[in-house]
Order: structure tokens, then sequence, then C-alpha cells
């Protein structure tokens, strides 16, 4: 924990003659990142592990590369988009207020945001998937780097279970609890894109969850993934039991939509794979506790540098969200008052931020 007791805030780069997108800003913050490297050396790690060459070879292009194609994306125009978007409120998988035409149009926009290559073969993500962020502003490892974090400590959670659920003599698919963990945040690269005032651009919800767990779903269908490890995927936000029964079976249906896929061919059951998928899902109550005290703390902290939490931009995009890609909310939140001094207290190197004050961010600048 000695490494609380300074906050060294990545640079980002410093050219007031240019501007730069807060996405390519914020994935070049979360690659200096120490802590981001050792999630992303645990993913790789994780696929290598996979038995099946084909799924390893799409998991591994897909998490691994920006300029990997989108395949629930390919030849897909506004048109057809708008088609989709149409069959998904028909079936009550929209709320009320993107039912309407307006809000359809809406959700179409979250739906599908833009993405390079748009209208070719190959859309693609355009920057480092796993440097995106981990969760929506205000929730868990919503930071530079923090789904790579995210990621990373499910794996670390489903394979302590299955192993803990092999040695009792259960026969699990590891590669499908392995496969669900890896695919099922994916889209968040492409739903959650950092904006001009340094938070993440709302995600919308399609039946009942957040759309990254049904656009996960979808590209894992189109890529032809296995389908066991695919229901093991659908799991991730609950089992199908109970009650959740009908929403595991809900989010195969609309992520069939956007694929263009039968449902019929992923039925949702409670396997053990299934139910592992959806317990290392959890570390989102950790998470969520975790960025409300860092939040806090680091806005008190925050004035030693001369930032202003009220001046959201220059705030988030030069100080919050490098010092959370530098250390981690879970660091800040479980150190309590363990350390020598409080996070409150700690000294924060000013010139070490300053030049990011100078970087002009998309079509406006942040000012200071």
């Amino acid at each position: 924990m000695r490494h609380l007791l300074f906050l060294a805030v990545l640079l980002l780069p410093a050219n007031a003659n240019a501007q730069v997108s807060p996405d390519a800003a914020m994935a070049q913050v979360a690659e200096r990142a120490p802590l981001f490297q050792r999630a992303r050396h645990r993913i790789v790690k994780a696929i290598g592990r996979l038995e099946g060459a084909e799924a390893k070879r799409l998991t591994r292009a897909a998490l691994l590369s920006g300029g990997d194609c989108v395949r629930h994306r390919i030849g897909l125009d506004r048109e057809a988009q708008r088609k989709i978007v149409g069959i998904l409120a028909a079936r009550g998988f929209l709320d009320a207020a993107h039912r309407t035409m307006a809000g359809m149009e809406e959700a179409r926009e979250q739906l599908f945001p833009p993405l390079p290559g748009d209208g070719s073969a190959c859309p693609h993500p355009g920057l480092s998937v796993l440097a995106a962020a981990g969760g929506n502003s205000g929730s868990h490892h919503s930071w530079p780097g923090g789904l790579a974090e995210h990621i990373a400590t499910n794996l670390a959670s489903a394979t302590a279970l299955l192993h803990a659920y092999r040695a009792e003599g259960a026969q699990i698919d590891g590669d499908s609890v392995v496969g669900a963990v890896l695919w099922h945040d994916w889209a968040k690269a492409l739903v959650l894109r950092w904006q001009i005032d340094g938070n993440t651009t709302p995600e919308l919800r399609v039946a009942g969850t957040g759309t990254h767990h049904i656009l996960g779903l979808a590209e894992a269908m189109r890529r032809g993934l296995p389908a066991r490890w695919i229901a093991a995927q659908a799991c991730a936000h609950g089992a199908p039991e109970g009650e959740d029964r009908s929403n595991v079976s809900n989010w195969i249906e609309a992520a069939a939509i956007v694929a263009g896929e039968d449902p019929a061919r992923f039925p949702a059951r409670g396997s053990p794979e299934c139910l592992i998928s959806y317990l290392s899902d959890q570390n989102w109550a950790f998470g969520d506790a975790a960025i409300v005290a860092a939040e806090a703390r680091l806005a008190i902290a925050a004035a030693q540098a001369g930032f202003d939490p009220a001046d959201r931009p220059r705030y988030n995009l030069c100080y919050r969200n490098p010092v959370l890609a530098r250390l981690g909310a879970d660091a800040v939140f479980a150190s309590g008052e363990r350390v020598a001094r409080p996070i409150t207290a700690l000294p924060i190197m000013a010139p070490r931020i300053s030049p990011c004050l100078d970087q002009r961010y998309g079509p406006a600048a942040v000012q200071k």
C-alpha cells in the first residue's frame, strides 16, 4: 500500500495546437498505467489457456485489438438498425420512453454507436477494447482501463469457483466458464465512450439490462462461439432460476434479434457453468462501494493540485480519471485509515498534472 503515499498521475500528451478525442486520450492514460498492464497480462494468460483453438483465436482478436471487425454491425445501415430497434420495442424490450418515434431513434443511436469503418465490411472499435471504462460513470471501474481490471477480477473469481466445485467432484466445462467471463463485458468498449466532460455516454437498457450485456451476446452469436459458452455468458446478470428464468431467456432473445440469429439455439439453463458465470460477475458490489468512497476522498484531495470538482471536464479528464487509472478505486477504498496518512492529506504533485490542462479535446477544448 506504499504507493498510496503518492498520487503519481499519468500525463496526457501536451499539444495545445492539436485536438484529441477523449476516447484516444483516456486510452493513452490506461496504456501507461501499471494496474491496467497487469490486468491485461492476466487476461492474455486466461485466453491462452482456452482449449478451443478457434474460440481462442476469436477471443484474442476481439479483446486485444481495436481493429477487429464487429461482426453484428457488418452490413447494418441505419434502416436495418431502425428495423431491429422496432422489433425490440414491439417485444417490450425497450422502456416506454424508447417506444416513441423520437425515443426509438435515441435507442438506435445508443444501441448502435458510431464506429470507425461504419458502412464498410469491417466496422471496428478503433481503440484498445480493454482500455475502456469498466462501468458507467459513478459506478464500478469507471476509469480508463477499468474494463481490463473488472474482467481480470471476475476471471480470478470464476477460476477460484471452478477449482472449488471441481474439487467436490463437479464436472464443469472450463472453457465455457472462462469464455463467458471474457466475453460478457466486451461491448462496454462500444457503448461506454468518453465524452468531453470526462464522463461516459449513457447506457441504454434493453430487456431490463445494460446494452453491453445484449451486444456482447449478439457478437458471440455472430462469431459462432459455442452455444454452451454463450448460454453461460447470458447468465452473468442473473441465473435462470425462479423469477430470473424469463429474464435470461429475454436477454438471449434480444441478443438474437440484434445478431439475426435463432434464439432457440441458446436455451437458458441453470448449468454449473451458468451459475459460476453469474457468481463471478458480482465484483460490482465491492466495486460500487469502492468508487463512492474513492470519489469522495479524491474530491477533497484534488484541491491540493488546484482542481475544482465542479469544473467537470478539467477535473475528470486531467485529475480524476488519471488518478483512478493509476491507483484504482479498490485500493483507495480498502486503505481506510490503515495507511500512514489518509488519502485526503496526501501530497499531489500539481506540476506533473498541469501539462494535460493545455490539451484540446474533440470539438471543444478543456479550458484552464
